[in-house]
């Protein structure tokens, strides 16, 4: 049994190396089943095929899932903030909104087995990538990859030090069932593994929009947002502001980005891969294994024949209304309507709100298994973060206001009156003004725990989080203690692995 258990975690890449289609252009490669990456690697085909496999391990677990998974940006990013309200009925998720988590979480257990096996392939290609010699690849070619490789592991051990910060750094493919016993190491040593990845991908990646693959952008705006996060709990590295300032006046000015135009148009089917994203995860759907939950999981309502819409959740009644009236971003965000026939079911009850942000045709047969593409960072999150680090840095002006945060204010307007400009103010009111716009911005895009961390304010806003009772889940506040600023260390893997310790507080 433990065998079994620990192959599962462990090793998936060492005799069954799974390479799925995705909807992008480069992920064409027809699915190929038991390959021994021994034997397949022989040529810049064979290594770009088996790159494929990479991308594949994280596009159904770094923001949705299907085929089961379980997406980290929805449970942890989402579902333990307050931009969204579970009911009575929601299972493991009604628990993490509750702030009632245990080791024995089974989505939270299955999420780490899920980042583990994701972190195993992306280091079987790059070990093996990099092992090829110069008569079966050329340099620039193998370096480009394992760079691609690099960059993909890095989301993954993002991932896994802001959700349990106490992580075991697995940095090579497993290869047997010998010496799994690997002991935690420190958030420092997780963020430098990280930022060692991101800054060989930077090095060795072009200067473009990927079209759903790894860039030089990509690199540079990841590693402004691990910077970020390093300003924060728990290392609390104010310096690294300056480092995040750096990366993002890089992307920046590479004029390789820039916001669309129309709100909506970022999110809908037609523009998945636009100037804005700087990163995306391809996705694909319905009824082939490459879809995700952002429409259904969020989804209004509807009925599931015809059009999904079935999602866990509510949004939380504060966060909707902290938008001015006439801001776009609400209209394309939070639906008070029936997804399949525009009917206002009733606006002013929040048991009928409901996320909005992708939706696509009416009707649609997308129920957990929908086409959109994960945005994971966008050139509206770089303007975000830039201004967010100049105030750091206490050296946030007017000017780069206009230039950051305005331009998405500019754009959100539906009426030349709405949406005021942010004014200048105190270094506090502008670390408070940013912080809200994030929200207002990136919801749902599974960013907010994070940003709530950083700031410092995450445990007086979840003390705060008070949906008038309509909720049957009830409120997080009176659950909530200091040590759930991260997840337990599932039960099993203590068990696997005797050199784990479980998190302080569970």
């Amino acid at each position: 049994m433990k065998i079994n258990i620990i192959k599962s975690l462990l090793l998936p890449a060492l005799l069954l190396f799974t390479l799925a289609s995705c909807d992008e252009n480069f992920l064409t490669e027809e699915p190929t089943t038991f390959v021994n990456p021994d034997t397949f690697l022989k040529d810049k085909k064979s290594a770009e095929t088996f790159l494929v496999g990479a991308y594949d391990a994280i596009q159904n677990i770094v923001s949705s899932g299907a085929n089961g998974q379980d997406g980290v940006a929805i449970h942890w990013g989402t579902v333990g903030t307050d931009e969204i309200v579970l009911p009575g009925w929601a299972g493991d998720r009604k628990l993490m909104f509750l702030h009632q988590v245990t080791p024995t979480n089974v989505t939270v257990g299955r999420i780490w087995v899920n980042l583990y096996e994701a972190v195993n392939v992306t280091n079987s290609v790059v070990d093996r990538i990099g092992a090829m010699t110069a008569d079966l690849i050329e340099e620039e070619d193998k370096n480009r990859m394992i760079a691609e490789a690099r960059f993909l592991r890095s989301t993954l051990y993002f991932a896994l030090v802001s959700a349990w910060e106490n992580v075991p750094l697995v940095k090579n493919e497993v290869i047997s069932l010998e010496n799994l016993d690997v002991p935690q190491s420190s958030p420092s040593e997780v963020y430098d593994f990280i930022i060692s990845d991101l800054q060989f991908a930077e090095a060795n990646l072009a200067a473009e929009q990927g079209q759903g693959r790894a860039t030089k952008g990509a690199a540079q705006a990841l590693l402004a947002k691990v910077y970020l996060q390093m300003t924060g709990f728990p290392l609390n590295q104010q310096d690294k502001a300056t480092l995040a300032v750096e990366k993002l006046e890089a992307v920046m000015s590479s004029n390789v980005y820039d916001l669309l135009p129309v709100y909506a148009e970022v999110f809908d089917l037609d523009h998945e891969q636009s100037v804005e994203m700087v990163y995306s995860i391809g996705m694909d759907g319905p009824g082939l294994g490459e879809g995700g939950l952002l429409s259904t999981f969020y989804g209004p309502n509807g009925s599931v024949n015809n059009g999904g819409g079935w999602g866990t959740c509510y949004i939380n009644q504060e966060f909707e209304a902290s938008y001015d009236r006439n801001d776009l971003r609400l209209k394309n965000n939070i639906a008070k309507h029936n997804q399949n026939d525009d009917v206002f079911v009733d606006g002013n009850n929040p048991v009928s709100w409901r996320g909005w942000k992708h939706h696509a045709e009416k009707p649609n047969n997308y129920p957990n298994d929908t086409p959109f593409d994960n945005p994971y960072i966008r050139y509206a999150d770089v303007l975000l973060m830039y201004a967010e680090a100049k105030n750091l840095q206490n050296d946030l002006t007017q000017g780069i206001l206009d230039q950051t945060v305005n331009r998405l204010r500019a754009r959100a307007r539906a009426i030349p009156s709405a949406v005021p400009d942010m004014v200048l103010g105190s270094q506090e009111m502008m670390a408070d003004s940013i912080l809200s716009e994030r929200r207002r911005e990136l919801c749902l895009e599974g960013w907010r725990r994070n940003d709530l961390i950083r700031f410092g304010k995450y445990e007086p806003i979840i003390k705060a989080v008070n949906q008038g009772g309509w909720s049957t889940a009830g409120n997080p506040g009176p659950n909530y203690e200091n040590f759930e600023v991260r997840w337990p260390i599932p039960n099993a893997q203590l068990v696997l692995n005797p050199s784990l310790k479980q998190n302080e507080g569970y």
